[in-house]
């Protein structure tokens, strides 16, 4: 049970700040939070799942209860996961742009701050509670490519309907 502990803080935390932006009529923002909170779900719940990598030939590290792959863009890693992680970034990527409209260089710093949180929530939750999950430099790539992604989509998808106007 103590395994659940980070995400159910980090759902109630979300709970309220999605809470906070519907009393304020900031559907944008709502938005964020939920994605936010989907994040969580998919990266601070105590399971594991693979899709068919051959984990016996990653490298990795093991430290503060946890397993580290450290060195990036190993062939083994990249498999289903690698390709998921950056999909399932690149919607908070469209919320991010559709609350702030920004540019790359934010957009970047956004993806890579997002990618940051979740693996240092693994991070510590596999120090603190032994979360069972990998800390990888893979993630914050991916993570951090879809987030950039999301907003250069989105960005993309404001420029054209303006051209049709």
């Amino acid at each position: 049970m103590t395994r659940w502990l980070p995400f159910m803080l980090a759902s109630l935390i979300c709970l309220g700040l999605v809470l906070r932006a519907g009393y304020q009529r900031s559907w944008a923002r709502v938005g964020w939070w939920i994605g936010c909170w989907v994040l969580t779900a998919l990266t601070w719940i105590p399971v594991t799942v693979t899709f068919g990598s051959q984990v016996a030939d990653i490298q990795t590290f093991h430290w503060a209860n946890g397993t580290w792959v450290l060195w990036p863009l190993q062939p083994a890693g990249i498999d289903a996961s690698f390709w998921l992680n950056i999909v399932m970034t690149i919607p908070q990527g469209m919320l991010w742009q559709w609350n702030f409209s920004g540019r790359w260089p934010q957009w970047l710093g956004v993806g890579l701050a997002t990618a940051l949180t979740l693996e240092t929530g693994q991070a510590i939750g596999n120090y603190l509670v032994g979360l069972g999950r990998w800390v990888d430099i893979n993630d914050v790539l991916t993570n951090a490519l879809g987030v950039v992604l999301g907003a250069l989509i989105f960005s993309w998808g404001q420029h054209q309907e303006q051209l049709r106007r």
